[in-house]
């Protein structure tokens, strides 16, 4: 089977395009940096600037596009998200209905900010939209498919918790505090983090895929955990303390509005469409997950300590 994504270039994206090369299948990796699509997504990875230059048929369309959202979100940077997210999925979704040959499935990707700020409410699929900049942006970026499924196209969103890699995202971040014994809870730390080790996050995809899931699904583990957990097992996993607590207004100060939003909301999600439909999680706990990602690293630190 032949893809086209969107994003290839990105921390899942690569992965992606990896496991679907192993596969057996072919790949195209749209970009506005083609010359660098093989070094990031392999040898047999194809590259196009624009969709249109596409000239084998494609069959899956994997879209997950979007700049960063990990920085203080300014006004000017806010435009920037919402336009790299709905610009590229606007074209994409185009480009499909213009196709003779369309595609049988796309996969579109969106993230659990949908929820919103929700305490400790348990979040499932059915679960309405919260408030606030994150939540309407992928209230947009999911109803900029609508055209495709008034259509007949098949469509799967995924919604993203936090990915856990050593590659990138939010963990290597973390980590040159808690190595130190610096690290600890965000604000009050009482807030749920949901999350998802990198290969479910992709295992995942290529579940939906597989199954053509025609609905909007999270992409979480099954088992998140409050903040001031997150910082107690990530902690553990180091042979380190967790003691040392960020204020929130200090989060504030540095991220302002994205501190509030990402930071320390609160989204206990749950993947109910992913466990329904029979996926099965490499690392449902955020134990294994860690023990995976730090491999060898917290053998390494209480030796040297």
């Amino acid at each position: 089977m032949h893809c086209l994504i969107s994003g290839g270039t990105g921390l899942i994206g690569r992965l992606f395009c990896q496991h679907w090369l192993d596969r057996g299948n072919t790949i195209t990796v749209l970009s506005r940096h083609p010359e660098r699509v093989r070094s990031l997504c392999g040898e047999s990875a194809s590259a196009c600037r624009d969709p249109a230059e596409v000239s084998q048929p494609v069959d899956i369309v994997v879209n997950l596009a979007g700049a960063p959202i990990s920085r203080r979100w300014t006004e000017k940077y806010r435009s920037t998200i919402r336009s790299s997210r709905l610009g590229t999925t606007e074209q994409l979704v185009r480009w499909t209905l213009r196709q003779r040959q369309k595609p049988s499935y796309f996969l579109s990707g969106s993230a659990i900010g949908y929820y919103g700020n929700r305490g400790g409410e348990l979040l499932k699929e059915g679960s309405a939209p919260g408030g606030g900049f994150a939540a309407q942006l992928c209230r947009d970026w999911e109803a900029a498919t609508a055209p495709l499924q008034q259509c007949g196209v098949k469509v799967g969103i995924i919604r993203t918790a936090i990915v856990l890699s050593m590659r990138g995202g939010a963990l290597p971040q973390m980590l040159p505090a808690f190595r130190l014994g610096l690290g600890g809870p965000m604000g009050s730390g009482e807030h749920w983090m949901s999350w998802i080790h990198e290969e479910d996050q992709v295992g995942l995809m290529l579940h939906a895929i597989d199954n053509h899931l025609c609905q909007p699904f999270n992409g979480s583990a099954p088992e998140p955990v409050t903040n001031n957990s997150f910082a107690r097992i990530l902690a553990k996993e180091l042979h380190r303390p967790a003691i040392f607590r960020t204020p929130a207004w200090v989060l504030k100060m540095i991220f302002g509005e994205m501190a509030d939003e990402l930071l320390l909301t609160s989204d206990r999600v749950e993947p109910c469409t992913a466990v329904e439909t029979g996926y099965s999680f490499q690392f449902p706990t955020l134990e294994q997950a860690l023990a995976d990602l730090l491999k060898g690293d917290g053998a390494i630190t209480k030796a040297s300590a």
